[in-house]
């Protein structure tokens, strides 16, 4: 396993904990360019739009929809997003691609209208994981 990518999941259990209520002062309601990077155990690549519909306090929801590319299949994937801002700088938030129970969780940095971070997924006898970067394209 590479050890960052084991650092990664680390930091990710450790940001937030489930009665964390998130910040109230970053706001990411919007639509958002998103593009993740699927490093393991197989390359793969998402292209496509997070819109983060509602958000109270710190707590936000919404949908996403885009492309998966792995190899030379491409698959629609779509699904609820669930997550909330940590603090004033860092957002914490599950997509539900095509009806999966476990979700992939995204942890990122936000800067203006980009979102930087790790996304992982755990279920059954594989782990996904990568990166991605969302681009703000409209909202407050």
């Amino acid at each position: 396993m590479n050890p960052a990518l084991g650092l990664c999941g680390i930091l990710l259990a450790a940001c937030v904990t489930s009665t964390d209520t998130g910040s109230s002062t970053l706001v990411v309601t919007g639509a958002w360019d998103y593009a993740a990077t699927q490093s393991t155990p197989t390359t793969a690549n998402i292209t496509g739009t997070l819109i983060v519909s509602t958000q109270s306090n710190g707590v936000f929801q919404g949908t996403a929809s885009g492309s998966e590319i792995e190899g030379s299949t491409t698959t629609p994937v779509s699904g609820p997003i669930a997550g909330q801002t940590v603090n004033d700088t860092t957002v914490d938030f599950d997509i539900f691609f095509n009806s999966d129970p476990n979700g992939r969780r995204h942890v990122a940095a936000v800067v203006r209208d980009t979102m930087r971070g790790s996304w992982v997924e755990t279920g059954g006898a594989s782990t996904f994981a990568g990166s991605f970067t969302a681009i703000r394209r409209s909202g407050p």
